[in-house]
């Protein structure tokens, strides 16, 4: 008996250790302002020369200690004094860390004997372009998180035929196919997707991506895409019709027609575990477009006198620099956006833009509702972009965050037309009305040239491996520098069938 609590103990003692080391090793603070107590969100937090990560919106951010070693952290954030910190500093803080806010007055900003005005500020910007940022086509190791959500506040599936099936089918195929659409009008649909890589632009729109992990958090029990609602609803269909036939599928106003097998499209179920690199491709270069100074770029197009007006607002501070804080609002029908950029008052390098539809401003509209039931609206558009100033004096993107969101109403039917003699029909009609809601982040570090040329001779497979988890797992990216997942993340688990 004696023996056995030794050995209990032992086991007990052996645990605590594991976990102390653990928690030593890794660890999530929160960044909070010290005069108001709200969470300080896109503070950037330095553990080297070219590493480090950024809190995220709720203010939260993870580093490995053990590797910072005798290092200091540097933490810096648009209006507030820097932080530097060490080991020591960290583990004695806990888990909240508080910022000093850092407001100067406008008068203490000054390159001659006059203040600036907003609109020579911005001129000086455009102007320095060239001087101040790392070529197009930098390589860069690559952290992209997407989160996605649906909204839907109307779906109607009905049978409006069908000569195939019997009255009892019939009445069963309509239960389950209105039942379809109120499980999905309840449901609160997520994904998650990470991706840890490197990346370089190789022109306007090739680039090279490298993929070392891709993971996706996204309940197979809950994906309600558009597509995969259709398919949902034309496999309860399908399944009471005979699947040894082929059936002509036809579909909208034109009536385009497609020979379909039952057998083949219940065969083709199920997740996969791979994904379209050329997918991947696209969610890179959007991020590192976003961040460009090109010339039809959403960044070049901020600072044009023709598109936008500007006001100077208070100016800030930014790791021991006076900054100018510069509104600018529409002044063209064309100009969409509103929002701050953050200039240095040395460099009249941009720092940091924050941006988002200007009131009565949305983006791409397609109203077909009466001939074609279709209409959409892009009703949603924001982001933040943040540079880091590199040793060699270049700024090169740091993070990137973009939200996008739409207005969706879908009227569709669908007829199935057996290959027969009899060409017996079956046609449903499903309407949909709702909305998407999608986040996009990346954390940019630029890699060294020994790692960029092995970047260059980086294969590049038509699929690359795709990890499917039903919660978040930390331990996956230990090696990696990530961004803190929300709380909302942290918190998804994917439901037992």
């Amino acid at each position: 008996m004696k023996g056995n609590r030794i050995l209990v103990l032992g086991r007990f003692l052996l645990f605590t250790f594991c976990v102390s080391a653990l928690s030593a090793q890794q660890g999530t603070w929160l960044l909070k302002d010290k005069s108001s107590g709200e969470p300080i969100a896109f503070a950037t937090i330095l553990t080297g020369p070219d590493t480090g990560t950024i809190s995220n919106s709720e203010g939260q951010f993870s580093i490995d200690l053990d590797k910072i070693g005798s290092a200091r952290v540097r933490i810096s954030c648009m209006g507030y004094e820097t932080l530097e910190l060490d080991r020591a500093q960290f583990i004695k803080a806990g888990n909240a860390l508080l910022m000093e806010p850092a407001a100067i007055q406008l008068s203490e900003v000054r390159l001659s004997n006059r203040v600036l005005t907003a609109e020579e500020i911005i001129a000086m910007a455009r102007q320095n372009l060239s001087a101040n940022y790392v070529p197009e086509g930098t390589p860069f190791q690559l952290f992209y998180r997407e989160a996605e959500k649906m909204q839907f506040d109307r779906l109607d599936l009905e049978l409006e035929k069908a000569s195939e099936l019997n009255r009892k089918d019939l009445q069963q195929a309509d239960a389950r196919l209105r039942k379809l659409g109120d499980d999905i009008v309840k449901s609160n649909v997520r994904s998650f997707l990470d991706l840890s890589g490197a990346f370089k632009t190789t022109g306007d729109s090739l680039s090279i991506l490298r993929v070392d992990r891709v993971t996706q958090l996204v309940d197979f029990n809950e994906d309600y895409s558009l597509d995969n609602i259709q398919e949902r609803a034309q496999h309860i269909v399908l399944s009471h019709l005979d699947t040894t036939q082929t059936y002509k599928v036809k579909s909208g106003l034109f009536k385009v027609e497609d020979s379909i097998s039952l057998g083949d499209e219940f065969n083709n179920a199920g997740p996969k575990d791979s994904m379209n690199l050329a997918e991947l491709k696209s969610r890179a270069t959007g991020m590192a477009d976003l961040a460009g100074w090109k010339e039809e770029s959403r960044l070049r197009k901020l600072l044009d006198p023709d598109l936008y007006r500007y006001t100077l607002l208070k100016s800030s501070f930014f790791d021991g620099n006076y900054v100018y804080a510069v509104r600018f609002e529409p002044d063209r029908r064309k100009a969409k956006y509103s929002g701050t950029l953050y200039v240095d008052a040395n460099t009249f390098a941009v720092l940091k833009a924050d941006y988002r539809f200007a009131s009565g401003r949305t983006g791409e509209k397609v109203n077909l509702k009466l001939l074609l039931g279709i209409r959409y609206e892009e009703n949603l558009s924001s982001g933040t972009v943040i540079f880091r100033r590199s040793e060699t004096g270049k700024y090169m993107p740091y993070f990137v965050q973009r939200a996008t969101g739409n207005y969706i109403y879908l009227h569709r039917s669908l007829t199935f037309i057996e290959n027969s003699r009899d060409r017996k029909k079956v046609r449903f009609d499903f309407l949909l009305e709702g909305g998407e809601r999608q986040t996009e982040s990346a954390l940019f570090r630029p890699l060294g040239a020994d790692a960029a040329g092995q970047l260059s001779q980086t294969p590049q497979p038509e699929r690359v491996y795709l990890v499917r988890l039903d919660h978040y797992e930390p331990t996956i990216w230990q090696d990696t520098e990530v961004i803190e997942p929300l709380e909302e993340m942290r918190n998804f688990h994917v439901r037992g069938d």
